[in-house]
């Protein structure tokens, strides 16, 4: 069995023509920056335009609560740092297709 490297770097997701690939470490902690809402990172999921989204499995009031948040709004609680996504906005943004 081979040992997990929380360090190396984190393997692309593969689907179709997309490759995705996340910061964010599953069963590790984050606070999202906006609400202050703190939990378990328990499930990662990406979007069409590749839009990352992350679940946070915490206890509140004695019941377990998943909430899902955007990638970019979390903070890692250990080492403070929010995951990088490599692209975000839908398919078309990074071609300078769509503008603000």
């Amino acid at each position: 069995m081979k040992k997990k490297n929380k360090s190396a770097s984190p393997a692309p997701f593969s689907t179709g023509k997309q490759n995705y690939r996340s910061d964010i470490v599953l069963g590790d902690r984050y606070r999202d920056k906006d609400t202050g809402i703190e939990g378990v990172a328990v499930a990662v999921s990406f979007f069409r335009g590749a839009c990352e989204r992350v679940v946070l499995k915490r206890l509140v009031d004695d019941k377990i609560s998943e909430m899902a948040f955007d990638a970019t709004e979390l903070v890692h609680i250990e080492t403070g740092k929010t995951p990088e996504v490599e692209k975000t906005g839908g398919p078309d943004r990074a071609a300078g297709i769509r503008e603000r």
